[in-house]
């Protein structure tokens, strides 16, 4: 069996095996956390094998849980990343020292978590979520990690990943998002976010009034020590290139300029937190080892530019903005990638999402517009018929193709060189049309997003 036929084995008992249509709801009497927490024996304790830095917040935990994870890396350090949802292939998110597990590696760890799975098969148990984590925890153990870098799913007090062995606690910048899950304002948000504070860690939190209140009182409950983190500490500039650079001094570290791989302004806001976070570990980092991983950390699909190639005649740029907090962020990053022509959007969002004051702004910044639906197992896209009624009255050449393939080929149709074609609304949607361009099947076999 090719490598590739494993890897849809493995994946197929993940994503359809443990998943059962018509199930009632989890047992409402036990969170997500305290369900993982009685499962965690039958598993052996994996997170026990490492130290976590665990990474909540609503916006840019990804891309500060990877810049960690690749500063360490980068000084040597065994380390391994955990991040969610994955974009492409589940792989992504089984990272050890710089590379997504093989997929001999992740068939073996579904065979491993199978028949532990299989002994608790009950309606109300979120077996899913359970067994993504737990095969996540067993990949760092195996890998021998002595740092894990874990992002949270939803929320963080109640999250399934919520049991770890935490050293250093961060969350990063709140917007409402999940609001049905986490409650309809930020202080409520705050107080899901700041639960990852756990007894005996450090925590890292930017200033901002509700996090600051909820993270507070979480340290003193628990005797946890926790920074705010000042925006006097860092500061960051975009280049004659386009790149954003950080400068940051704290109480341990030191940085002068260094260039970011991940674009975007925001994106110093978010090596701020990821410095102050190295810092809490007390390690000795040096400054070769900060530049380096801060130069080579990047997710797919976050303001990810593709250069013009056979099939495009101009760059291609793929972000997943999914909520109106990451929509206002891409806008702000627009400009500096936009080398003067037109720009053509694709757009397609899943039925929960509906941040319109955002979206009517980008389709008034676009020359045409063409609205999609994203094909997600169980999951229902947003109508495009509704999206239109959006956009339409703020882009005149606006038009719909349900299949995301077509709404591709429509843009670049109507691209021109030195024009720039933008995907974005849902990070699915980005990963199924990434495929042209990096194809799933040699994302596994090559154990990167990039070659």
């Amino acid at each position: 069996m090719d490598s590739w036929e494993l890897y849809r084995r493995a994946c197929g008992y993940l994503n359809e095996g443990l998943i059962r249509t018509g199930d009632p709801p989890a047992d409402p009497g036990r969170t997500r956390r305290e369900w993982m927490e009685s499962f965690l024996p039958d598993l052996g304790h994996p997170e026990r094998a490492f130290e976590a830095l665990h990474v909540a917040g609503t916006s840019g935990k990804g891309s500060v849980a990877t810049m960690i994870a690749e500063v360490l890396c980068a000084a040597g350090i065994p380390t391994g990343l955990h991040v969610s949802p994955y974009l492409q292939v589940a792989t992504e998110k089984l990272w050890a020292d710089g590379r997504y597990a093989s997929a001999e590696e992740l068939a073996a760890l579904v065979d491993w978590i199978r028949p532990l799975c299989e002994a608790r098969r009950r309606p109300e148990v979120p077996l899913h979520g359970m067994a993504s984590v737990a095969v996540a925890l067993e990949m760092l153990r195996r890998s021998g990690a002595r740092f894990g870098v874990v992002e949270a799913g939803v929320g963080g007090r109640n999250d399934l990943t919520n049991v770890l062995r935490t050293r250093v606690a961060v969350v990063t910048a709140l917007g409402l998002d999940h609001v049905k899950t986490l409650g309809p304002d930020l202080r409520s948000i705050a107080w899901h976010k700041a639960g990852i504070i756990r007894p005996g860690c450090r925590a890292v939190v930017l200033e901002g009034p509700e996090i600051v209140e909820a993270a507070t009182e979480q340290a003193r409950r628990v005797g946890a020590e926790l920074r705010v983190l000042s925006r006097d500490c860092f500061s960051s500039r975009l280049d004659d290139d386009g790149r954003t650079r950080i400068t940051y001094r704290g109480p341990r570290l030191a940085l002068e300029d260094a260039p970011l791989a991940m674009r975007g302004p925001f994106q110093g806001e978010n090596a701020g937190l990821a410095l102050a976070a190295l810092e809490a570990l007390e390690l000795p980092l040096d400054e070769q080892a900060l530049r380096a991983g801060l130069g080579r950390a990047r997710l797919p699909g976050r303001l990810e530019l593709l250069p013009a190639a056979e099939h495009s005649p101009c760059p291609v740029l793929l972000d997943g903005a999914h909520n109106p907090d990451k929509l206002r962020a891409m806008i702000s990053g627009l400009a500096p990638l936009r080398p003067g022509g037109a720009l053509h959007v694709v757009y397609g969002a899943l039925g929960s999402r509906t941040p319109d004051t955002e979206l009517a702004r980008l389709a008034a910044m676009a020359d045409s517009f063409v609205v999609t639906e994203p094909a997600v197992y169980q999951k229902s896209p947003r109508p495009a018929a509704e999206i239109l009624e959006v956009v339409g009255r703020a882009c005149a050449g606006t038009t719909a193709h349900v299949r995301a393939e077509d709404a591709l080929d429509a843009a670049l149709g109507r691209a021109r060189p030195g024009d720039l074609v933008l995907i974005t609304g849902s990070l699915y949607l980005c990963g199924e049309l990434r495929e042209r361009w990096f194809p799933a099947r040699e994302v596994v076999a090559r154990r990167t997003s990039w070659w």
